[in-house]
């Protein structure tokens, strides 16, 4: 790390502890003390109790920080949570969330998520449907470790579950306008309406534009923008004190001409990099330009709805979850990102349909037993459609015809669960937690895979032809904590669980019609933690201790030795992860708060035997021993492996860091609000075969917000800056799939990654 970088690390967490700072960011109960950070609020174990009292590592992120920081997207929330972070694709069937260094980046329509998303209870099955934009909502938590007693589907390594906001019982109007450079304009409006004494509506608007980062010369367009908008709305419907009805419904669309590489790294004696030499885009990091003829767009719709009943029978709550979502997809990418046809045909599209019932019961929170049982009932039908087409590096008779193949194909996914989960005191202020879920799933996928019209034969190396694969699973996973209370204010437990991500088949780059079967991803978590409160609860420190191995974990290789290059499945042998985890929450009467949480997480390949090896590597004549697990060795006349043992997983940061402090003043009848928040970010890799290209060094970004506003909350005017300091990082760094070798890199720019500034207006009335 260069003196530079640290001296720029030691400005901002100064800034942020002496400087100005934040309003507070947690949600406190008029009935606790105002410093009292205790009164958050979750339902990680599907009843409300406090997060101080819960026996799990929870990160509770609020609608008034986003609102804050200006962040109104799931991949925001990777700058508040340190132990979450996203990992960037080609399209949103590839992109995928990740806790503690653990998550799944796979194209195929069969793999589920390590990381699961919930929405009002509602688990979506596709990383996809997770990545609308943030409308209206209460709180975002995001609980690490193996999840799948409460939340639907099973998540192996965590699971974000976002809670809007219900209607309420009054009038009111609010609204959201912000403008920042790159013309990003982000608008919402809230409306609530109470209808009756026991009927109320509420009805949500969102929507964000923003220009794209990447300039394609070839067709002089911006790239990798955003243009997306969204409706929520909700039913609330309390006929008697015993039964509350919740309707949901929601949609959101958007388009945008998204998503490219450029290149990063290309050999001058490189074909490639002679190639874009020619174009006059020059190779590097901080390279924002490509030169492709063939169109790139990503267009997704998506839309559901859901009918919570709950009834309060006195010695429990019976809950009943019913609904449905629909999503679907479009997309295409010219992978040679030059203005060739090698392969400009490079789509994909999906048509989702999802169906789910829950049933539930769940005992007062009250007493030494407390106990929450259920079932869990779902169907997934997913079409799907790619085609990749191009004249492969050579001249065709005919210019209007092809190489290219297709892959129609009918995934679905059927799962039917048992659980339940029982806590209960032996003795005063000991509590012990044991919970289990049954689980039976199975996986269908029936595809054709066809030469296209227009080609004059089918990709080399691709299968013609009908492909089917199935596979089916019954799993018990369990878990089990213990936590003593001292106090309210000082608890210690532990815990252990065996988690369980259900089966997949590999479907990318078929060859052959007999598919690989992916067997589930087992995690194996232990955990040790402490929640503590200081200073009249002015003070909250919370410390959790980790350590996971996954068994069999769903990994995706990139795979060299075909051309074009292809990710492709595999089960990983075994994968661990260790680390710690800090979160401290400062409060003080004046008006100052300071909130700063930290990961250190170490998660490496255990065991990954005979993975491709990566472009650049000496590879030894086939017959040759391998005298050291790093070394290439051909197993084939084509075909060349390596171990990934030891290695760091994809897109893994050691430490992770936050830091945000504020200020808040009374200027008469107004107040006055500053903050400044300090992300911080190690260096990763981004390829279990260990290629040195593949990285992205440790960077840091430093965002500040100044409000004005009256104590009634009618009007805020506030200004913002995002990355001010103009920190450079990319969102990933992999091989070129068409026109690689040794020394070839891509990459994917974040527009998080350019300073932003911009001013927003808010405005609410009340009592209409």
């Amino acid at each position: 790390m260069s003196n530079k970088f640290k001296k720029q690390q030691l400005l901002a967490i100064g800034a942020a502890v002496f400087g100005t700072a934040t309003p507070v960011f947690a949600q406190v109960s008029s009935k606790d003390d105002v410093r009292d950070l205790g009164g958050i609020v979750v339902t990680a174990q599907k009843r409300v109790e406090r997060l101080q009292d819960v026996p799990l590592a929870v990160t509770a992120v609020t609608a008034a920080q986003l609102d804050t920081l200006g962040f109104n997207n799931p991949t925001d929330l990777r700058y508040v949570a340190p132990s979450l972070n996203f990992q960037s694709s080609v399209n949103t069937r590839g992109e995928g969330f990740a806790i503690r260094g653990v998550g799944t980046a796979i194209f195929s329509d069969t793999v589920e998520q390590s990381v699961g998303v919930v929405v009002d209870g509602v688990p979506l099955s596709r990383p996809g449907q997770a990545l609308a934009d943030l409308i209206d909502i209460e709180r975002v938590e995001v609980l690490r470790g193996p999840q799948g007693m409460l939340f639907g589907k099973n998540a192996s390594a965590g699971v974000i579950s976002i809670i809007t906001k219900k209607p309420e019982y009054d009038n009111s109007l609010q609204g959201r306008i912000s403008y920042a450079t790159q013309d990003e304009v982000k608008l919402s409006a809230i409306g609530n309406m109470m209808l009756s004494d026991t009927l109320a509506f509420r009805v949500a608007y969102a929507q964000t534009t923003r220009d794209g980062i990447i300039r394609n010369i070839e067709r002089n367009e911006l790239l990798n923008g955003r243009d997306s908008r969204g409706v929520r709305a909700g039913l609330l419907w309390e006929p008697t004190s015993n039964w509350t009805v919740n309707l949901l419904a929601d949609w959101g669309k958007s388009s945008q001409l998204c998503c490219a590489w450029t290149v990063r790294t290309a050999p001058d004696t490189s074909l490639f990099g002679q190639l874009n030499a020619a174009e006059g885009i020059t190779p590097g990091p901080r390279n924002l330009e490509i030169a492709a003829n063939a169109p790139y767009y990503q267009n997704a719709e998506n839309w559901g709805t859901s009918l919570q009943l709950d009834y309060d029978a006195d010695w429990a709550t019976l809950t009943s979850i019913s609904a449905y979502r629909y999503w679907k997809t479009s997309d295409n990418n010219d992978a040679d990102i030059l203005p060739l046809n090698f392969l400009e045909i490079n789509s994909g599209a999906s048509w989702l349909d999802q169906y789910s019932q829950e049933f539930r019961l769940t005992s007062p929170s009250s007493g030494r037993f407390e106990w929450v049982a259920g079932t869990f009932l779902s169907y997934i039908k997913n079409r799907g459609l790619v085609e990749a087409a191009g004249n492969r590096g050579q001249v065709l008779p005919d210019t209007t015809r092809y190489y290219g193949s297709a892959t129609d194909s009918v995934t679905k996914n059927e799962s039917a669960a048992v659980f339940g989960q029982l806590s209960f005191e032996p003795v005063e202020n000991l509590k012990w937690t044991i919970g289990g879920r049954y689980t039976s799933e199975k996986v269908d996928f029936d595809g054709e895979m066809y030469t296209l019209p227009t080609s004059v034969a089918g990709t080399p190396g691709r299968f013609i032809g009908p492909v089917r694969g199935h596979t089916s699973v019954d799993n018990f996973s369990w878990q089990t904590a213990l936590q003593y209370s001292f106090n309210r204010d000082l608890m210690v437990y532990v815990s252990a669980a065996r988690g369980y991500k259900g089966p997949g088949i590999d479907t990318q780059g078929v060859i052959s019609s007999d598919l690989t079967i992916i067997r589930p991803e087992i995690p194996t978590s232990y955990e040790i933690g402490l929640r503590s409160q200081f200073l009249d609860r002015a003070v909250t420190l919370n410390l959790t201790g980790f350590a996971t191995d996954f068994k069999g974990f769903q990994a995706s290789v990139f795979d060299v030795d075909q051309s074009p290059a292809r990710f492709i499945l595999s089960n990983a042998g075994m994968l661990r992860t260790r680390g710690v985890e800090a979160e401290l929450q400062v409060r003080s009467q004046s008006g100052l708060s300071f909130n700063a949480s930290a990961t250190y997480a170490d998660s490496t390949y255990a065991d990954f035997k005979n993975i491709s090896c990566h472009s650049g590597q000496t590879i030894l004549p086939l017959g040759t021993p391998r005298t050291s697990p790093r070394e290439c060795i051909r197993i084939t006349p084509t075909q060349a492996v390596t171990y990934g043992d030891g290695n760091p997983l994809s897109n893994a940061p050691k430490l992770t860091y936050a830091v945000t402090a504020g200020y808040e003043r009374r200027l008469g009848d107004y107040r006055l609000d500053t903050s400044l928040n300090w992300f911080w970010r190690d260096k990763v890799s981004f390829d279990a075969a260990g290629n040195p290209l593949m990285t992205q060094g440790a960077y840091g970004l430093l965002n500040a917000n100044i409000g004005i506003g009256p104590d009634n909350d009618k009007w805020r005017l506030s200004f913002f800056a995002r990355n001010i300091l103009n920190q450079h990082f990319v969102n990933r760094v992999t091989g070129q799939g068409v026109y690689g070798g040794a020394g070839i890199s891509v990459q994917w720019p974040s527009p998080d990654a350019e300073r932003l500034v911009g001013v927003a207006l808010d405005v609410k009335f009340d009592g209409l």
